[in-house]
């Protein structure tokens, strides 16, 4: 089942400490932003195999979206964003 990312609001309350440096990261305020689900880096291996699997349960239409913004941020979508990220993981 997905699981919306944090909004604004929600991320300022549950992280004030670094509630402005994650806003000002152009993943994380997307999601904020948009309720949809965006690869990128993330601290842990736990999380990033969690945003993958959320990302896998968003709706097609969502999918598009995000692989637009994935491609526009990261000059790939989010498939291969994740394959990428996921080899310095298990290198």
């Amino acid at each position: 089942m997905y699981q919306r990312p944090y909004t604004v609001e929600e991320i300022k309350k549950i992280y004030p400490e670094k509630a402005e440096i994650l806003l000002k990261d152009s993943p994380h305020l997307w999601r904020a932003e948009t309720g949809i689900e965006l690869i990128h880096k993330e601290p842990t291996l736990d999380e990033q195999k969690r945003i993958w699997e959320n990302w896998n349960n968003m709706t097609e239409e969502m999918k598009s979206i995000s692989d637009t913004k994935s491609r526009e941020l990261f000059g790939v979508d989010n498939a291969t964003h994740y394959r990428d990220i996921m080899q310095h993981w298990t290198a």
